[in-house]
């Protein structure tokens, strides 16, 4: 399996080590650094999420609009947007960028966080909603006819999708280190995003996710890929 390699987006100067308060976005910027990433063979680029960030789909695509290579992964919180329209708007990007695109699914870890969105659920029932809306854009991609859902978490009738990724579908990220996140994860997601952890400590995460792929019946060429995260510690950074 090949090495593969993911930048974070930045849409302005601003970053962890050297923050720029409520910078907005810069078009140059977010435009050089985008094709810097497709130039230098970058394999993917996050589009991350906060309550307080950007929207990713319009970043999103203005690196498909400037880049020719680069797969755009667009964070997705299943508060921020309902099922149905973020299927739409995840195959429109496909479409513009020509099969680039790429969705991270965030739970939500943090009460406080989730509550400034509106979303008061609890961590259980957050995964249970995730699990949900991941089958329903799994289900609104390969769907040749109208279809129904009455589930827990949402309920609409005869929903009828006319904008179809690329591929037949877009690959679907999960991350997390509950057991829940391994159950969607190794069940349901294409790629499960690991922190960087001692080698014995992500192993004994990469089994568990591959034993619940099992569980259902994946194939094991089917079984998710693994990403794994660096980031720069900044009270260890020392400017040069």
């Amino acid at each position: 399996m090949p090495t593969e390699f993911i930048s974070v987006t930045f849409a302005n100067a601003s970053n962890e080590l050297h923050p720029i308060h409520k910078a907005p976005v810069d078009p140059d910027f977010l435009i050089r650094y985008s094709r810097s990433l497709d130039d230098y063979g970058f394999n993917y680029t996050l589009i991350p999420y906060n309550s307080s960030s950007f929207d990713p789909f319009t970043l999103g695509a203005t690196i498909a609009a400037v880049t020719k290579n680069i797969k755009i992964i667009i964070a997705l919180r299943p508060n921020t947007l309902y099922p149905t329209v973020a299927a739409k708007a995840l195959a429109t990007l496909d479409q513009l960028s020509r099969g680039r695109a790429v969705v991270h699914f965030i739970a939500g870890g943090n009460d406080a966080e989730q509550a400034r969105e509106g979303d008061f659920l609890g961590k259980e029932e957050r995964y249970e909603r995730l699990e949900e809306y991941i089958k329903i854009l799994k289900r609104a991609w390969s769907s040749t006819d109208p279809f129904d859902w009455e589930g827990k978490h949402y309920t609409f009738k005869n929903f009828s999708n006319n904008v179809r990724p690329v591929n037949g579908t877009i690959p679907v990220s999960v991350g997390g280190s509950s057991d829940a996140a391994y159950r969607i994860g190794g069940s349901l997601a294409d790629i499960f995003g690991l922190w960087g952890e001692p080698l014995k400590e992500t192993k004994e995460q990469i089994d568990r996710i591959y034993a619940e792929a099992a569980k259902v019946g994946r194939p094991r060429e089917e079984y998710p890929r693994i990403w794994v995260t660096f980031r720069p510690i900044g009270n260890l950074y020392i400017p040069h």
